[in-house]
């Protein structure tokens, strides 16, 4: 259990101070007790290819111009964070064995990425056993709580919570459930019946394809002929696309038919825009927000990359969320226990919130949502949920 101690950091700008965080310096200076000796190194572990490799990417992109913006600005201690990135594919088994290389031989301090449920469950044992801490971007909720393990993505029910009484009061109270074939989805559905019901409304039909699929009639005949009022959809990768294409094309995906879940996302809009402008979307970042720290964000991406599509989220949550790790490290030195404690007690300001940080008995991230509408041009927010908690306990921690 971490301590219940929590210190306030700021995230700190490459050229200027945040005028809203109040910060002092420049560069993330240790405290008395951090580690002036060799320079803090980062593993991560994420997918630049295969069906998800566009997520992968995109987190990468974050994370490098996170670290980025604290190295430019100095470093830690004045020294520059190292990294080093492998690419599992989206393949728990790469994912084990990637991790322990990291761990073993090229001797980090700190993990970071994957993006789905059952890689990050494969790096977070590794984690574990190797007492060295790990950091998710990508929205969801672990397996289990580990005591090493962190995310900085929304968990299913900081998602759910804010977003689908609004369904089920403008489209009705039949939900179905769609999603890839694996851990997450599942947890999610999980979760989905539990607020449907809790809500008036009833869970007509669940779904679920391997990744890879190609061909969704059979899914979307049997969805159809449940007569949802609100698809929830949880299927991810390159599927997203087929399955919101097809639903469309077969008749289920109407405009009359409440619809929110991965498709959704940014990753997806250069494909699906068509079929998703004008809906409300629940994110924890989105390209348009307003904020200082968001718009040098957004616009050091699009120069960095050369990119006009919107901002995938897991990007902003990798940005934002790797100098959380840093800020911890400043104060913590390169010890991997150290920072782990350091990460379980920092109150920290940034686009994701006033004082976010972890809940010691889920290791949660407690943030701000907001509700995005989608437009052709990208995603803009248009109501704030404000903090939306989730701390219900979770074994491990």
């Amino acid at each position: 259990m971490v301590s219940p101690l929590r210190r306030s950091v700021c995230v700190i700008s490459v050229l200027t101070l945040l005028s809203s965080t109040g910060c002092a310096g420049s560069a993330l200076s240790g405290s008395s007790g951090a580690d002036t000796g060799a320079p803090l190194k980062i593993g991560v572990v994420v997918p630049l290819t295969g069906p998800i490799g566009q997520a992968g990417t995109a987190l990468r992109r974050g994370f490098e111009l996170g670290v980025a913006k604290v190295n430019d600005a100095g470093g830690i201690g004045g020294k520059k964070v190292e990294y080093v990135v492998v690419d599992d594919a989206g393949d728990p088994a790469n994912s084990t064995q990637l991790a322990r290389r990291l761990v073993q031989q090229d001797k980090v301090s700190v993990l970071f990425g994957t993006i789905t449920g059952d890689t990050a469950e494969a790096v977070g044992k590794v984690s574990d056993d190797n007492k060295i801490p790990f950091l998710t971007a990508i929205l969801g909720d672990p397996e289990q709580c580990r005591p090493y393990q962190w995310g900085f993505g929304e968990s299913t029910r900081q998602l759910l919570t804010p977003m689908l009484p609004q369904l089920l009061q403008k489209y009705g109270n039949r939900v179905a459930v769609v999603g890839s074939d694996y851990n997450y989805p599942r947890l999610y559905a999980g979760l989905a019946k539990e607020l449907t019901q809790a809500g008036g409304g009833t869970v007509v039909a669940e779904e679920y394809s391997p990744i890879g699929q190609t061909d969704w009639q059979p899914v979307i005949a049997r969805l159809k002929a449940a007569d949802p009022d609100v698809l929830l959809s949880m299927v991810v990768g390159a599927d997203a696309i087929a399955f919101s294409q097809q639903a469309q094309q077969f008749g289920l995906l109407t405009p009359e038919l409440g619809f929110e879940g991965a498709p959704l996302d940014a990753d997806y809009h250069p494909a699906l825009s068509a079929l998703t402008t004008g809906r409300h979307h629940a994110v924890r970042w989105a390209d348009g927000m307003t904020d200082p720290a968001s718009r040098q964000f957004v616009s050091d991406y699009r120069s960095t990359h050369q990119w006009n599509a919107p901002i995938p989220e897991v990007a902003g949550n990798a940005y934002f969320g790797i100098q959380f790790v840093l800020a911890a490290a400043a104060k913590a030195g390169n010890d991997p226990a150290a920072i782990n404690r350091e990460i379980g007690s920092l109150k920290f300001d940034s686009p994701l919130g006033t004082g976010t940080h972890f809940a010691s008995n889920n290791h949660i991230l407690q943030a701000e949502m907001f509700d995005a509408t989608i437009s052709p041009d990208g995603y803009t927010v248009t109501a704030k949920f404000g903090p939306v908690a989730d701390t219900v306990a979770r074994k491990g921690c």
